[in-house]
Order: C-alpha cells, then sequence, then structure tokens
C-alpha cells in the first residue's frame, strides 16, 4: 500500500468488478469530455515540437477499459476491460465502435503488441499465472514465462522485459520481488536487467534497444519516479539513472517511437495527466524539463504510440467514493436494513475510520494528493486536516477521540504521526520506523504498526517520541509479517500474514501478551480487512467481493454485503458498539481514447 515501507500484497487495492456507473450518465459524461477534447485539442500543442490535432473517444461501454496497445500501423487497438464480470482482453479498428474479445477464462490484462503487429503478449492468471504469446486474433496461445507483468517488447522481438510484481495502482505498489527480468521468447530462459532492492514497475523497452525506462519508489521514501537503466544488463547492479526526481507521483513511462521523448503519466500538474521529457536514449539523460501534453481528462494514463507516432493511445479513469453506513445485528451477525450514506465524495476515498462516540469520521482522498479530512458523519462541519503533497494514509482514532494517528511520508519516508481532530500540527511518532496502518490499543496506551520484510511489526508506547528505539514482535513464520488491523479487549491483534514476496499467507491473530500467534482456517488470496466483533471471537472482514462475518476459531465465514466498484484501499470500520459498520463504495469508469499528432 505505500511506498518503500508498504508492502501491499498482489491485487491488493483493485478489486476487478463491474462499476456501477449509470450507462447513460456515462455515455453524457463521455460526449462532454469528447467535445472539450476536440475543442481543446484541434490545433493546440502539446508541449513544444508536438500539436494534438484531434482527440476521440473509443469506447463508452460501462465498466473500464486501460492498458491499450496499438498495432504498428494505428489502425487497431487492443485493451483490458472488465465489461464482462471478469478482466479479459479485447481487440477494437479505431474509428469502429464494436470490440471483439480476444481472451476468456480467468483474468487476462496488460496487453503488448509486437513490433510485427502478428503477436501480441499479455498476462494471464490461467494455470497458475504467467506471461502468455497469442495470435493478434487470439489464436495460438503459448505460455512464455510462469511469472512477471506488464510486459514490453524488445525491438527485434526477441524478448520481452517484466516488472516482478503486479500493479493494482500507481498509489499502491505492491511489494513483490524488486528488479526487472528479461526472458527469450524462444527459450523462455530468463535474465536479470535490474536488480537492488527497488520494485520496478511498469517497464518499457526504448525503440533502438538501448534502454528500459520504468517507474519505482526513490528508496526509503513513498516518492514514485521514472528512471532508466540499459537493456543489456550491463548495470544490472548499479543505481538506474532517474528521469525525475520531486514529490509528484509520475508513473508509466513510455517512449516516443524516434526515442526522442520519454512520456509519463504525472499529477504534478494538478491532475493525472501526460508529460513528456526529452531524453538521450543512449545514456537516459534527460535533455529539458517536462512539458505537459494535455488530455480532456482529470485522469489518464496507460499510454501507446503506432510506429510512425502519428497515433497516440490512452485510457481516461474516473473514479469517486461513497461511504456507507450498514446497521448490524451484532448477536445474530445479520444486517438489519439497508445501508445509508454518510460522505459522498467526488474523489476515491481510500482510508477511513469512525470516531469512538460514533459522530465523527475522518478519512483520506487519494487524487489529487492525498490528504486527511474529518467531518461529521452525516457530512456537516467537513473540515481538512492536512494539504500538501505528503501521502497522508491509515488514520485511526485514540479512543478518546482527541488523537488521530496516521502514517506519512511527510518527514521523506513513511512513519507514524499523531493530529488533533482540530487540525493543529501533526507530530512524528517514530523515526526510521517504515510506519503503515496504526492500530491503537482498547486502553489507548499502545499502538501497533505494520512494516515490511526484516522490520516486521512493532508495539509502541503511545507516550514515547521519535527518539524511542524500534522494537519488534516476532514475526509469524520465516520472511512473514503480519498486518495488524484491528485489536479485541482482550489484547489480541488480528490481522493478515503477507510474505516477502508480497502475496498472503493467510489471517492470524497475534497474543499481545504471550506473543504467539494463531492462524484463522480460512483462505484468502487477495487483500483483506479484518475487524473484530466486540465479542472477540468473531470479525467482519473486507475482500475484493464485499464484506464476509467470520468465526475465527473455525473459519466458517458467509457474506454479509456485496460492494459494488472498485476496492480502493478495501476501508471498512466496526462502531464501538458492533452495532453498525461503515464502508466505502467506488464507483469507477474507464475509457480509451485515440489522439492524433502532428510534427
Amino acid at each position: 500500500s505505500t511506498g518503500a515501507a508498504a508492502a501491499v500484497p498482489a491485487g491488493a487495492w483493485k478489486a476487478r468488478r463491474r462499476p456501477f456507473v449509470p450507462a447513460a450518465v456515462a455515455v453524457v459524461l463521455a460526449a462532454g469530455a469528447f467535445m472539450a477534447g476536440r475543442n481543446i485539442g484541434r490545433g493546440g500543442t502539446a508541449g513544444a515540437g508536438a500539436s494534438i490535432e484531434s482527440f476521440q473517444q473509443i469506447t463508452d461501454t460501462a465498466g473500464v477499459e486501460t492498458s491499450p496497445t496499438l498495432s504498428p500501423d494505428g489502425k487497431t487497438v487492443v485493451f483490458e476491460s472488465d465489461r464482462g464480470g471478469s478482466v479479459q482482453i479485447y481487440t477494437q479498428r479505431v474509428g469502429s465502435r464494436t470490440a471483439t474479445a480476444l481472451t476468456s477464462g480467468p483474468d487476462n490484462s496488460a496487453p503488448a503488441f509486437a513490433s510485427d503487429g502478428e503477436r501480441i503478449a499479455f498476462r494471464s492468471e490461467r494455470d497458475g499465472g504467467g506471461v502468455f504469446l497469442m495470435a493478434a486474433s487470439g489464436e495460438s496461445v503459448t505460455r512464455v514465462a510462469d511469472e512477471g507483468y506488464s510486459p514490453s517488447w524488445s525491438p527485434n522481438g526477441n524478448e520481452l522485459v517484466l516488472a516482478r510484481g503486479p500493479l493494482p495502482s500507481p498509489n499502491d505498489v505492491s511489494a513483490s520481488t524488486p528488479g526487472l527480468i528479461a526472458v527469450e521468447i524462444s527459450s523462455g530462459r530468463k535474465r536479470e536487467v535490474l536488480k537492488g532492492t527497488q520494485v520496478a514497475m511498469q517497464p518499457a523497452w526504448s525503440p533502438h534497444g538501448q534502454r528500459i525506462a520504468f517507474f519505482a519508489l526513490q528508496p526509503g521514501t513513498g516518492q514514485r519516479d521514472i528512471f532508466t537503466v540499459a537493456a543489456d544488463g550491463s548495470a544490472v547492479d548499479a543505481a538506474p539513472i532517474e528521469v525525475t526526481n520531486d514529490p509528484p507521483l509520475d508513473w508509466n513511462p513510455v517512449w516516443s517511437p524516434d526515442g526522442g521523448y520519454l512520456y509519463f503519466s504525472s499529477n504534478r500538474g494538478g491532475t493525472m495527466n501526460l508529460w513528456r521529457v526529452a531524453i538521450n536514449e543512449a545514456t537516459g539523460k534527460t535533455l529539458g524539463t517536462p512539458e505537459a501534453v494535455t488530455t480532456p481528462a482529470a485522469y489518464a494514463g496507460r499510454i501507446a504510440f503506432s510506429r510512425d507516432g502519428a497515433v497516440m493511445a490512452y485510457a481516461s479513469l474516473d473514479w469517486r467514493s461513497t461511504l456507507l453506513r450498514q446497521p448490524f445485528d451484532p448477536v445474530r451477525g445479520q444486517n438489519v436494513g439497508p445501508p445509508t450514506p454518510m460522505i459522498k465524495s467526488t474523489r476515491p476515498i481510500r482510508d477511513h475510520a469512525v470516531s469512538p462516540d460514533g459522530q465523527w469520521v475522518v478519512f483520506n482522498e487519494t487524487t489529487p494528493q492525498e490528504d486527511l479530512i474529518v467531518s461529521r458523519v452525516d457530512g456537516r462541519e467537513y473540515r481538512r486536516l492536512t494539504d500538501d503533497p505528503a501521502r497522508d494514509r491509515g488514520p485511526a482514532w485514540a479512543p478518546d477521540g482527541q488523537t488521530i494517528y496516521f502514517y506519512s511520508d511527510r518527514s521523506g519516508r513513511y512513519e507514524l504521526w499523531k493530529i488533533r481532530p482540530d487540525g493543529s500540527p501533526p507530530q512524528v511518532m517514530t523515526k526510521d520506523s517504515n510506519s503503515n496502518f496504526p492500530v491503537v490499543s482498547p486502553d489507548g496506551r499502545r499502538v501497533a504498526i505494520s512494516g515490511v520484510s526484516a522490520t516486521g511489526m512493532q508495539i509502541r508506547d503511545t507516550s514515547l517520541g521519535p527518539e524511542a528505539p524500534n522494537t519488534f514482535e516476532p514475526a509469524p513464520g520465516s520472511g512473514e509479517i503480519l498486518w495488524p488491523f484491528s485489536w479485541s479487549r482482550d489484547d489480541r491483534l488480528l490481522g493478515i500474514v503477507v510474505t516477502s514476496r508480497g502475496t498472503i499467507a493467510g489471517v492470524s491473530e497475534y497474543d499481545v501478551a504471550r506473543k504467539q500467534y494463531r492462524v484463522v482456517p480460512a483462505e484468502y488470496r487477495a487483500f483483506v480487512m479484518p475487524r473484530w466483533l466486540q465479542d472477540g471471537r468473531r470479525f467482519l472482514i473486507r475482500g475484493p467481493a464485499g464484506i464476509d462475518l467470520v468465526d475465527a476459531a473455525t473459519g466458517a465465514r458467509r457474506q454479509v454485503t456485496a460492494v459494488r466498484g472498485y476496492m480502493i484501499g478495501g476501508s471498512l470500520g466496526v462502531s464501538t458498539d458492533g452495532t453498525w459498520y461503515s464502508y466505502t463504495e467506488t464507483g469507477t469508469e474507464g475509457d480509451i481514447w485515440i489522439a492524433r499528432i502532428s510534427k
């Protein structure tokens, strides 16, 4: 979920479900955006030397169409979509409104055309998962590698460069194995392109085969920047070359077909839009400062070019969240009536926490910057607690309702912070701890914070300052850490166990006094967020499909609420008396656009 310190398991935040934006509304909004794009784009400049002649929205089906790849001639776009209830790859002629599915079955994503236009590489979850090839018609599917994500072709079509982990979203980089690998198509032989500790995402091979661009976290921070590394592996152990190094969120690097520019998506202009920077392809040295390539979208990324650079495809994304309150009978374990909205936001809500008295809610939004906001549960007395480029996440109330704990990279790396609900200046509570997701004990005297890898979980006295030494609890098992999310009244922590490769080993509880773990006999393969009920025997858990009630002793579980939309953060709260719980529902609409460029 965060930076170097935030190990979000594979598939953590993005639950691929059919969004709930009404189709008619989506079409109206799309039409408005299309006309705005024509008016803005025609004849407008996209940085010195590039001119966007026109924008065309080519998909308008309810759901999320994303990750486009263009055929070399720019006449066909292939993309992923969840329109059918699962993520599949579709092909569509530019100018047509009809898309044809190329895949079926388990999720298939991240298509990439080879330079010959005859082959498509893609990620698939079939047969245990991996990277596969298929013909442009969807036929002749073969496995290339049993691992890897976001494939990018070498210019000669002989190799693919792969990320070692998935990309749920640029805000949430999974803690998978760091580095990049290249795979030879003919033999399946792998070689290291980048080692080190950086979890490199979205690799992109340069058009003359010299370098590979990617985005990653600056070491020890949550700052996302663009880098390049030599494609031949000659600098596999060296530090990559920086393209950007500043606070904005930079991701999705893609080379212009002539190798003279590196395009990327960034929120440096206030919204998530497209930028480019002149670059020396051979050395990776930038030749200027980033310049805007503005599209008619509040959120744009997933860039692709035709071979001649005259056609660019990209994906737009619009998401907004509602925070809901669901009445609940904790004895019978059943909902009591329908949910009611507490907060309706025009932006995605990632994390939230309800005050102990049930009167206030604190939450953070993810776009355009990650700030903490507090309001009454009915939306009144809304006020912003933070307002800066720092990533402020995971708020948790102290039992007296006078302090809000959260984690933030405002000091340069993720640490534990606290702030009063009146918006007084925040205070740092840890130093060099790589803190994440604080969980406060029922008496308010201790706070549990999760880390990654060898750092593991800490339980700190809330009266201690940042100079107090970091002490860590025993690990659940070799190479595992516990991410606690709930603290019971009898001093047990409940959370998920994550392996060093970023995958979920299961749900566990930790007896704080005895320093002992016990595995809850229930299997989860996607990110989940458990919260104890008052009895300390059952808990509610938020997963990709909805909210389940689980018996901690037996692992028996049943769904109590189906949740629509994307699982942005998987936020879940339970009232102090257990008579209601709160959760976010995020509606998402994504579409593919074509921009025609004159030079």
